[in-house]
Formats: structure tokens, C-alpha cells, sequence
């Protein structure tokens, strides 16, 4: 079997803020989206992109716990 490439990639974390942190001010990106993770609803899945919204640009966040309203 030969992988074509991958879908998406999640990256799962109980520190919200944290993430957040990581993802806008040390790599640069930007959250682009805040759902309800659709698997655990206690949960939020959070999304990262590019400053344009390219496509390959996003990046998944899931079972980020966001508590005391710490991202977004």
C-alpha cells in the first residue's frame, strides 16, 4: 500500500491557553476556527491556519479543554 498523503493532522492538549500560545505567537499562525469537538462535547476542537487561509495551511487542535473561557 502507498499513502498518498495525509488528510489533516489533531493534536490533542488539556491546556488550552497553552495551545493557543504555541500555535499564534510561536509558530505564527492564527485561530481560524472553535467548534465543539463533535466525539466529546466537554471538549472544543480548535483550528489553526496561515494568515491567508491557504490550503495545507491548517492544523487541528482536539480535546482542547478550554476552561475559565482560557482560548479564543
Amino acid at each position: 500500500m502507498e499513502l498518498g498523503g495525509l488528510h489533516h493532522v489533531t493534536a490533542v492538549t488539556t491546556q488550552a491557553k497553552e495551545n493557543v500560545t504555541f500555535y499564534t505567537q510561536v509558530l505564527g499562525m492564527r485561530l481560524v476556527k472553535k467548534t465543539v469537538n463533535q466525539d466529546d462535547v466537554s471538549a472544543y476542537h480548535l483550528f489553526y491556519g496561515d494568515e491567508l487561509g491557504n490550503p495545507g495551511t491548517d492544523r487541528g487542535a482536539g480535546g482542547a479543554f478550554l476552561l475559565d473561557g482560557q482560548a479564543g
